[in-house]
C-alpha cells in the first residue's frame, strides 16, 4: 500500500523520510539523467553472528569475529514522460570489500525498469522488472566459510480501470525469484509466479480499500538437505488479500494489510499449511519536522526442517524522525521480533525452539549541499532463545557519503 499525505506538514516530513533512508538521497526518478555515487565504511563486531560464549579462534581461525567493510556504489537513473506514458530506468554497481574475510567480496549488479503505461486516462498500470543483489545477514546461515550472496529478481504487470470516480478494477501478474548462495536454516531459495484480480474503492479523502484474489505456484531449491519423505519442492498458493488505507486526520494515517492463504504440496500434504498474515501501521506527522511510525506484523512463512514446516513471526517496530536543522535530520528506531516453529511432520517431535530478536538504531544525516550528503549510524542487535547456540549480539557502525548530479 502507498501512503498519501493530504497536508503540507505531512508532505514535508515524508520528503524528509525519503531523504533519510535513500542511499543517494533520491526521492524518485527525476526527468532526465541523474548520476549517483556513494561510499560507506561499515564495522561489525560480530559479522558471523557467533553465539555468545563461542571462541572465535576455534570457529573462524581468527581471534575476532569483527569485520570492516568498504562499500562503494555508482549508478544512474533516467526518467522521461511522453503523453500518458512514463519510463523510469535505474542501474547500479555496488562493490563490497571485506578487509579480513576477502572471500566474501562481492560486486553486485542491480537494475530496475518501470513503464507507467496508460491506454486512456481511465485504463493504466505499470510494467516492472527488477534485480537486487546484496549480502545476506549471517543470522541463520549454516556454513561460515562460504559466500553469502542473495539475488532477488522480480517482474510484474498490473493494471487498473476506473469504473467511475470511486471504484476501480485491479489486476496483475507477478514473478519472483529469491536465491541464496548458501542454504539458510529453515529458509529455502524459491520462485513464485502468481496472478491476481480485485476491486478498489478510493474515497475523495484519500482513504481506500482494496480486495483481491490471488493464485500462485512455485518451487523451492538450494534448501537444507532433508530426506525425500520430508521434502516437497513444488507448491501452490491461494490468497485472499485486503488492503485498507485510512486517513484519520491531516496528520495521521493508518494502514492494514490482511492476507489469508493456503499453501499446498501435491506430493507431501504433511507440509501444507494455512493462516492469516497481518500488518498494521500508524503514521503521525506530529509537526512539520517530526514523524512517528508504529508498525506491527504477524507472518506465517515456510520453514521446512526435520521438526517444523512453517514459522510464525511477530514483529513490533517504532520509528521517530526529526529534522533538527535545515540540513540535518535524525532517525531512531527500536524493534522486537519473536519467532516460533510449527507444523511438525507426523512422527517427528515438535520444534520447541523460541527466539526473540531486538534491534535499536540511531542515524544522523547532513545534507552538506543540494547534491552532497554525509551520514552516520549505529545499530545494536541482540537475539535470545530457549536453546544453547541461539543467542548472539552485534554492534554495527556506519559512516558514509553520497553524491548525485544531473549532467
Amino acid at each position: 500500500m502507498h501512503l498519501r499525505f493530504s497536508s503540507r506538514p505531512a508532505r514535508r516530513v515524508l520528503a524528509l523520510l525519503v531523504i533519510c533512508t535513500s542511499p543517494v538521497a533520491l526521492a524518485q526518478t527525476a526527468d532526465g539523467l541523474t548520476l549517483t555515487a556513494a561510499y560507506s565504511l561499515r564495522h561489525d563486531d560480530n559479522l558471523f553472528r557467533l553465539p555468545d560464549g563461542v571462541d572465535a579462534q576455534a570457529a573462524l581461525g581468527r581471534p575476532s569475529a569483527a569485520e570492516t567493510i568498504d562499500i562503494s556504489s555508482v549508478g544512474l537513473r533516467y526518467g522521461k514522460s511522453h503523453s500518458l506514458q512514463r519510463i523510469e530506468l535505474g542501474v547500479s554497481l555496488v562493490d563490497y570489500r571485506y578487509r579480513t574475510y576477502s572471500r566474501l567480496d562481492l560486486l553486485a549488479t542491480n537494475y530496475d525498469v518501470t513503464w507507467r503505461w496508460a491506454l486512456t486516462p481511465r485504463l493504466r498500470g505499470t510494467l516492472v522488472a527488477e534485480r537486487d543483489e546484496s549480502v545476506n545477514s549471517f543470522n541463520d546461515t549454516s556454513v561460515l566459510t562460504r559466500g553469502n550472496q542473495r539475488v532477488r529478481r522480480y517482474q510484474g504487470f498490473d493494471a487498473q480501470y476506473e469504473l467511475d470516480g470511486l471504484w476501480r478494477l485491479v489486476g496483475g501478474v507477478q514473478s519472483t525469484r529469491n536465491q541464496n548462495e548458501q542454504p539458510l536454516v529453515g529458509e529455502d531459495s524459491y520462485t513464485l509466479r502468481s496472478v491476481d484480480m480485485g476491486l478498489r474503492y478510493e474515497a475523495r479523502s484519500g482513504s481506500s480499500v482494496t480486495a483481491r484474489l490471488r493464485n500462485g505456484s512455485g518451487n523451492t531449491f538450494n534448501g537444507a538437505v532433508l530426506p525425500s519423505t520430508l521434502r516437497d519442492e513444488e507448491f501452490n498458493q491461494r490468497e485472499q488479500v485486503l488492503d485498507v488505507r485510512w486517513l484519520l486526520s491531516e496528520k495521521t494515517t493508518a494502514e492494514l494489510n490482511l492476507v489469508h492463504f493456503d499453501r499446498t504440496h501435491a506430493r507431501l500434504a504433511l507440509r501444507d499449511y494455512s493462516g492469516t498474515n497481518t500488518a498494521l501501521s500508524l503514521r503521525w506527522a506530529a509537526t512539520a519536522k517530526t514523524l512517528w511510525t508504529l508498525q506491527w506484523a504477524s507472518d506465517l512463512s515456510s520453514y521446512q526442517t526435520t521438526n517444523a514446516s512453517y514459522a510464525r513471526t511477530e514483529r513490533l517496530t517504532a520509528t521517530g524522525l526529526w529534522q533538527v536543522a535545515a540540513r540535518t535530520s535524525l532517525q531512531a528506531s527500536v524493534s522486537e521480533s519473536r519467532r516460533r516453529y510449527l507444523g511438525a511432520p507426523p512422527g517427528q517431535q515438535p520444534d520447541t525452539q523460541r527466539d526473540a530478536t531486538r534491534d535499536a538504531s540511531l542515524g544522523l544525516r547532513w545534507n552538506a549541499t543540494r547534491n552532497l550528503s554525509l551520514n552516520a549510524s549505529l545499530q545494536r542487535t541482540q537475539r535470545s532463545g530457549n536453546r544453547p547456540g541461539i543467542a548472539f549480539s552485534s554492534t554495527q557502525a556506519v559512516v558514509g557519503v553520497s553524491l548525485l548530479t544531473n549532467p
